[in-house]
């Protein structure tokens, strides 16, 4: 793995969506946890679920196992950003 990767520098809360919510139907479960279809996070943007995120030997996610467009979701989902599509609706104040 080259140290020099796209997301080389970055911290993993900065790939972490904010206030993520279902936006499809329940796949199934991971970690007593259901997996959504797709997400659509705080700032109405879409998201599709793309897998389980890697771990490095320590438990830590291995954010340089994502793509480009792909963010993490509590308890270790990865999703990826849907360009074009956005929620119309604007999060509550």
């Amino acid at each position: 793995m080259s140290k020099f990767s796209p997301n080389f520098g970055l911290h993993v809360d900065y790939l972490i969506l904010v206030e993520p919510r279902p936006a499809g139907p329940i796949l199934g479960y991971y970690k007593d946890r259901p997996i959504a279809a797709a997400v659509v996070d705080y700032y109405g943007r879409h998201y599709s679920y793309a897998g389980i995120a890697p771990r490095r030997r320590d438990g830590r996610y291995d954010i340089d196992g994502l793509a480009a467009e792909e963010r993490l979701v509590e308890p270790g989902l990865v999703y990826r950003y849907e360009r074009g599509v956005r929620d119309r609706r604007r999060p509550a104040a």
